[in-house]
């Protein structure tokens, strides 16, 4: 069976890749641009490019540094680096010198070193800077046309990178492997024009035929994690926005799914989905509404992506437990509805009201004394969502509080935390408690906040004049930069105080965590702690 997939996905590459690819440097190697073509198949199958326009992507060739494609998503603010292998014998996968080289190539990447790159990576050089400048998820990616398993040794190597690059509390850098099977499917859905046929069965359901025909009910968590399964990240493609890389939203539903199944559908929102048709299936087609099959036309599921995306991960940690629980669903059928009925569902579903977590706040009694204590130093402090500060060189607001508090601790955790997830700050279930008290002084630390603000400004004006490295680190770093601002020279805070701290920050890098991906080395408090006694020395 393998031989005959392999038959097709050559054809398929024949047909529809070849033609977009540069093979000016393959001559009559046909290996190596089957290699070059499967790049362009995952990329294609993640992004939703056309061929002719996920070519620019592929970086196969000489000084590739072992990165065969390289694809930011900005959507997802995820950067995509592939290295791939075409097996004739369709048995094969990657051997682990390849895989070095792919590790240490992503370090140079990581570290901006352009020059040691080939020509196709100059050409999406800026696009990737933009992209590493906003903290992406660094995804590895191995693609060959095989379903046999890495190798032990390979495994390791990937799974020693991981460990040198993520956190306890966050992964930054994932990787995965992209076989045949999953090659077969995108080869597929690039045929089919990327349809989400799903099969659904509804319990407890209802429907609407007026204006146009919907249906709503529940639907078992496990048949939710099938539909992700089998069609991945496609199921949103009609989405605003795709599923949040942060795995502590993720965290948080996959431990009710799978602690709590029975209570899922009250604590959860539901999903809702667009189709473009709703056919019931000729199987209990009584009158009764305890539950009904259908065959849904291309579903789309347009709000409830994280829901859906944090049961797919749930399911594969305890597929027993995600049996037992269900999430409400309303699917709208598109077939005789408006043209523009899609758009207008994805954007209402998108932009209804919604209750942050800093919302609960305004019950907090820290928070009103807070408020009589900046008032009675002449500042407007606001910690009710929609208040808006009148005179911003008179007036701050509780995530700016939080910011200051965390930046100006003498405790690296509340520092790294502010770079990690800002949001948990004002958390009353996150960082909120460890930083907010009744005996918090307005007047010291509305200081705090007038200096971070200065802190702030002049690192921002020290990247922006900066390239390669340095810049990475004054990017990747600014929110330690500003700690060890507040603690050392609050007083004296300008350019050239900040040029020397980093220049000392970047030899104490290179002395202690010289391979470290930056974006995941300065959200670790213990290394963000040992570089700062570096700095104290």
């Amino acid at each position: 069976m393998s031989l005959i997939n392999n038959n097709r996905i050559k054809t398929h590459i024949s047909s529809a890749i070849r033609e977009h690819l540069d093979v000016s440097d393959c001559g009559n190697d046909e290996t190596k641009v089957l290699s070059r073509a499967l790049a362009s198949i995952y990329i294609s199958s993640i992004s939703g490019l056309s061929y002719k326009d996920s070519a620019k992507y592929v970086t196969d060739g000489g000084e590739d540094q072992g990165i065969d494609g390289c694809y930011y998503d900005a959507n997802k603010n995820r950067l995509h680096l592939v290295q791939t292998k075409w097996s004739s014998a369709a048995t094969k996968t990657i051997d682990t010198g390849s895989i070095h080289k792919f590790i240490a190539g992503t370090y140079l990447l990581l570290d901006l070193k352009w020059n040691e790159f080939n020509d196709r990576f100059k050409k999406i050089s800026a696009e990737i800077e933009a992209g590493l400048s906003k903290d992406p998820q660094i995804v590895l990616v191995v693609v060959y046309n095989s379903d046999s398993p890495l190798s032990g040794h390979a495994q390791k190597i990937l799974d020693k990178f991981l460990l040198d690059n993520n956190s306890d509390e966050q992964d930054v850098v994932t990787y995965s492997v992209f076989g045949l099977s999953k090659l077969v499917r995108a080869v597929q859905a690039a045929k089919s024009g990327a349809r989400t046929d799903v099969e659904l069965g509804l319990l407890e359901w209802g429907e609407t035929k007026e204006p146009f025909y919907a249906i709503t009910g529940k639907v078992c968590c496990a048949d939710v994690a099938e539909w992700h399964k089998s069609h991945g990240e496609l199921l949103f493609s009609e989405n605003i926005r795709y599923t949040l890389s942060s795995s502590e939203i993720n965290q948080r539903i996959a431990e009710t799914l799978i602690e709590r199944p029975a209570e899922f559908w009250y604590l959860n929102n539901g999903i809702t989905a667009i189709a473009d048709s709703l056919v019931r299936k000729p199987v209990g087609l009584g009158e009764q509404r305890e539950s009904s099959l259908w065959n849904v036309g291309n579903l789309k599921i347009v709000n409830g992506a994280q829901t859906t995306s944090a049961i797919a991960s749930a399911y594969k940690a305890n597929s027993v437990q995600l049996r037992k629980a269900y999430v409400q669903i309303k699917v709208i059928s598109l077939a005789k509805a408006p043209l523009d009925i899609a758009g207008q569902i994805t954007t209402a579903t998108n932009t209804q009201n919604r209750v942050e977590p800093r919302d609960f706040l305004a019950l907090d009694t820290i928070q009103d004394g807070l408020a009589e204590a900046f008032k009675k130093i002449g500042v407007q402090y606001c910690y009710r969502r929609g208040e808006i500060i009148k005179d911003p060189l008179m007036g701050l607001d509780v995530q700016e509080l939080a910011l200051a508090l965390a930046i100006s601790s003498t405790n690296m955790t509340d520092v790294v935390m502010a770079k990690r997830n800002v949001g948990l700050l004002t958390d009353p279930n996150g960082h909120y408690p460890k930083l907010f008290s009744a005996a918090l002084d307005a007047s010291k630390n509305w200081e705090h906040v007038k200096q971070l603000r200065v802190a702030q400004k002049v690192v921002s004006d020290m990247a922006s004049k900066l390239s390669g490295r340095d810049k990475q680190i004054a990017v990747h770093a600014n929110r330690f930069l500003e700690n060890r601002l507040l603690a050392k020279h609050a007083d004296a805070i300008d350019l050239v105080v900040a040029e020397a701290l980093l220049q000392r920050l970047a030899a104490a890098i290179d002395i202690h965590f010289k391979d470290s991906y930056l974006a995941v080395l300065f959200k670790n408090a213990k290394k963000c702690e040992v570089l700062s006694q570096e700095l104290d020395l």
